[in-house]
């Protein structure tokens, strides 16, 4: 037996007592009318994805100090294994920012203004990475504001999606970096439809690492104390100057 296909010619389906009906002229027109919604939204959700990305930058434009509960997940593809951990996410605008985990205790990452430092004792115990910021957009590590920076002129957008995250509607938008030289090579963003903010950031990394990164318990423009981002190398550490 050849399939209905198989000749190039296509077959009819075979008629009996189990074959379906033909739908009827007023399924059909609102099978066209379902589907032309479908296309619509499509249409429109592609145009919009701009528009998003625009309001997360207004409503990031508004933000002097942001605090927030983060929870950050790694998948490693050739390890086949997922890291968890969490932590508070500090940010005071325009080059102020730390990452402080309490899973594991004592990570960090700390930008003051004008060093990043990078002190991991869980992985990489009495070692402190430093580098000397310049104000060029990706070096101080801050998550937020390397993908709200200009992103029109660094990103190619797209809608990837409509999801909630903790419980908040969102849409999330794909950029893809214009720079070949990117440590990255998609990141995917979660921006809040009510409040425009970034509540999730996915990093597909060039090693083929993906990176997620989840908010919560969002406070933004509340005082944030200045030791916040202030941080001393630990006596005996080694630290190790990455400034290019």
């Amino acid at each position: 037996m050849t399939s209905g296909f198989g000749d190039g010619i296509p077959r009819a389906p075979a008629v009996g007592r189990h074959a379906r009906r033909p739908p009827s002229r007023a399924g059909r027109r609102r099978l066209a009318t379902l589907m032309m919604m479908v296309c619509a939204s499509s249409r429109l959700t592609a145009q919009d994805a701009g528009a998003i990305l625009d309001r997360a930058v207004a409503a990031y434009g508004n933000v002097t100090t942001l605090r927030a509960d983060f929870v950050q997940k790694i998948h490693d593809p050739m390890l086949g294994s997922d890291d968890v951990s969490r932590g508070e996410f500090l940010q005071q605008r325009p080059d102020r920012f730390a990452m402080r985990w309490r899973e594991p205790s004592g990570d960090l990452i700390v930008a003051d203004g004008q060093t990043l430092w990078v002190f991991l004792p869980s992985s990489a115990p009495n070692q402190v990475v430093r580098t000397a910021l310049t104000g060029r957009a990706g070096e101080s590590g801050d998550l937020v504001a390397e993908f709200l920076d200009r992103p029109r002129d660094r990103f190619t957008v797209a809608y990837e999606r409509a999801e909630g995250v903790g419980g908040r509607a969102a849409d999330a938008l794909a950029l893809a970096p214009r720079d070949r030289n990117a440590g990255y090579r998609r990141v995917l963003i979660w921006v809040d439809r009510q409040d425009n903010l970034v509540r999730q950031v996915e990093i597909a990394e060039a090693s083929g690492a993906v990176r997620r990164i989840t908010f919560s318990r969002l406070r933004v423009n509340q005082p944030i104390p200045a030791s916040t981002f202030t941080f001393r190398p630990p006596a005996g550490a080694r630290v190790v100057d990455a400034t290019h």
